[in-house]
């Protein structure tokens, strides 16, 4: 599939098969995000694969996600090394390209996700103290995403979006 066919197949997945995601994808997964483009190749970014479901249940009950954080075998929580950013860029690197960069490698997981027929879901709503405290992060490490992971139990229809004209201006 062309990875332009690939950016439009893929879509939000809410709803999971119970069915695990083998150790091998998930470093797939994982591989794919260490891809990612980072600001002056910092790769401010560290991964927590939750497949405990005492703590998929506390991050549940801190986020604003919904059950597909319990339902899905895996949930990713992605987190910004601050410091990594900062000591080469400064308030910059903390407060922007940390997040950017940690942005790019969602974007990686999503589209390796869809491309080996799992479905994943970027999440962001949830609160970053509790979930720094529930994953006892050292203080440079900010979370930043959720993604919900595992076998679609349904696929869901692409996202409708808006018209190129709408978005662009060209300057020449």
């Amino acid at each position: 599939m062309s990875f332009l066919a690939l950016a439009w197949k893929r879509s939000s997945v809410r709803n999971f098969q119970p069915d695990g995601v083998p150790l091998e994808q998930l470093h797939k997964l994982l591989d794919a995000a260490r891809a990612a483009p980072s600001g002056g190749n910092c790769q401010p970014w560290f991964f927590y694969a939750i497949k405990d479901a005492a703590i998929k249940q506390r991050i549940y009950e801190l986020s604003f996600s919904g059950r597909m954080i319990l339902d899905a075998p895996v949930c990713i929580v992605v987190c910004a090394d601050i410091k990594r950013s900062s000591g080469t860029y400064g308030e910059r690197g903390k407060s922007l390209y940390c997040i950017q960069d940690t942005a790019a490698a969602v974007q990686n997981i999503l589209l390796c996700a869809e491309d080996m027929g799992l479905g994943a879901c970027w999440c962001g709503a949830f609160d970053e103290g509790e979930m720094a405290s529930i994953l006892s992060l050292p203080g440079e490490r900010r979370p930043v995403a959720l993604i919900p992971l595992g076998w679609p139990d349904t696929a869901p229809a692409g996202p409708g979006r808006r018209p190129i004209e709408e978005i662009v201006t060209v300057i020449d």
